[in-house]
C-alpha cells in the first residue's frame, strides 16, 4: 500500500509524536509505503531515526514548531501535495487539529480511504476553540478515530456523527519488561509526573501537595519542560526535585523506573493520558483525577486511583495518602501493572490493531 501521512507540528519528544513516527514505523516494517508530511521541522533525533527507514519519505517544513504562519505552512503543503500527484494513495492519514488536514485529502483524488486521527478530550472547553474549517473536518471525515471511548463519545456528540471510534495509542515502551523490579521495602516514596508542563497537567497542584503535612515522607519529582514553569519555578521548594525535560527513550525511562507512583492532576479533560500509559509499562501505580478517557485506564483497581474530577486538595491529599499506605504497604504490584500495560497498550498489540485496521476495508460503525 501507498499511505500519506499528515502531521501539522511535532515537537522534539512527545506523546504524540511517538504515536505517529511509531505508526509510520510500523507499517513501513510490513513492506508498505510512507509518505510522511509535517509543518515544524523541531522532531528530536530518537524520532527522527524511526523514520529512517527506506520505505519512508519524511518531508518537513523547514520551519520550527510554532514558527510558521498559516501562509507559509499553506505553500509548503500546496506544493508537497503537487509532488504527490504522480503517486496512488490508498490511505491518507491525517492526525492532530490542523484545518489544513482537508487540503491533504485531495490528494487522494477520489479513490484512497481518508482517516483523521484526534487525539484530545473534544470536550466543551477545547470545541471552544475549535475553528469553523476545523469543524468540517471532524464532520467530513470519512473515518474519524478517537484515542479514547471518552473522546469518541465527544466527538459523535459535538460533530452529529454515530460512526467516529477508538483506536489505542501506538508508543514504543520506554522501559523493557525485563527492568521493572517491585519496590525494596522501607525505600523514601517518591511520586512524580512526567510529561509536558502546563497549568491544565495540575503542576500547580503537585506544588501544594508537596507542602502538605499529611505527605511529609513523599518526595516528589517533576520531569518535563514547559514556558509556565521555569526552572526556578522549583528553587527552593521542600521535597520537589525538578529534573528538566528529557528527549529520548533512555532519559524516559531512566525517570520512571526511579519512581514509585506517577500523577497526572489534570484540570481539564483528557483525551487518552499517554504519560499514565508509559508510567503502566514502567509498572507504576498512578493516582488521577477523573477527566475524559482517564478512567478507562483503571483496569487494575489496587494499582490506579481515580479521584473526583472536583476534588480539592484536601481530597486530593487524602487519596495520594491511600495510594501511598497500599505502595508502602505492599498491596500494590509493578508486575501486574505492567502485565496490564502489556494486555492492552504492548507495541506489538497496537501494532497489530492498527495494521489490520488499515487493511481493511472502510470501517463503518462505532466499536
Amino acid at each position: 500500500m501507498n499511505l500519506l501521512f499528515y502531521v501539522p507540528q511535532m515537537a522534539a519528544y512527545g506523546g504524540i509524536e511517538r504515536h505517529v513516527c511509531n505508526l509510520a514505523g510500523a507499517v513501513a516494517r510490513c513492506g508498505h509505503h510512507v509518505r510522511f508530511l509535517t509543518t515544524s521541522n523541531s522532531l528530536g533525533h530518537e524520532l527522527r531515526q524511526e523514520l529512517a527507514h527506506p520505505m519512508i519519505e519524511f518531508r518537513e517544513l523547514p520551519r520550527s514548531r510554532g514558527s510558521a504562519g498559516l501562509g507559509a505552512k499553506l505553500g509548503w503543503l500546496l506544493a508537497e501535495l503537487f509532488r504527490s500527484r504522480n503517486r496512488r494513495w490508498d490511505i491518507i492519514y491525517t492526525n492532530g487539529q490542523s484545518a489544513l488536514s482537508g487540503l491533504v485529502w485531495r490528494a487522494g483524488r477520489g479513490s484512497a480511504r481518508i482517516i483523521h486521527h484526534h487525539h484530545n478530550a473534544a470536550d466543551a472547553g477545547e470545541q471552544f476553540i475549535w475553528s469553523p474549517a476545523f469543524r468540517r473536518v471532524l464532520r467530513q471525515a470519512p473515518e474519524l478515530i478517537a484515542c479514547s471511548r471518552a473522546t469518541r463519545d465527544a466527538l459523535n456528540a459535538a460533530t452529529s456523527r454515530r460512526d467516529s471510534h477508538f483506536m489505542p495509542y501506538l508508543t514504543c515502551s520506554p522501559v523493557e519488561r525485563g527492568q521493572i523490579a517491585q519496590r525494596a521495602p522501607g525505600s523514601p516514596l517518591r511520586f512524580g509526573f512526567c510529561g509536558r508542563l502546563i497549568p491544565e497537567k495540575g503542576i500547580d497542584v503537585i506544588l501544594a501537595l508537596a507542602g502538605d503535612a499529611r505527605l511529609d515522607d513523599i518526595e516528589w519529582h517533576i520531569h518535563g519542560a514547559g514556558e509556565a514553569y521555569p526552572p526556578q519555578r522549583f528553587a527552593g521548594l521542600p521535597r520537589i526535585v525538578y529534573h528538566g525535560a528529557y528527549e529520548s527513550a533512555d532519559e524516559h525511562a531512566r525517570a520512571l523506573l526511579a519512581l514509585d507512583a506517577a500523577v497526572l492532576f489534570s484540570t481539564h479533560n483528557e483525551g487518552m493520558p499517554l504519560s499514565l500509559i508509559e508510567a503502566m509499562s514502567a509498572g507504576l501505580p498512578w493516582i488521577a483525577t477523573d477527566r475524559g478517557g482517564t478512567r478507562e485506564l483503571a483496569t487494575e483497581l489496587a494499582n490506579s486511583l481515580v479521584a473526583p474530577a472536583t476534588a480539592g486538595l484536601s481530597e486530593l491529599g487524602a487519596a495520594v495518602r491511600e495510594l501511598a499506605d497500599r505502595i508502602a504497604g505492599g498491596r500494590t504490584s509493578r508486575v501486574v501493572q505492567r502485565t496490564v500495560y502489556d494486555r492492552y497498550f504492548a507495541p506489538e498489540v497496537a501494532a497489530a490493531e492498527w495494521l489490520a485496521y488499515f487493511g481493511s476495508s472502510p470501517r463503518a460503525g462505532s466499536s
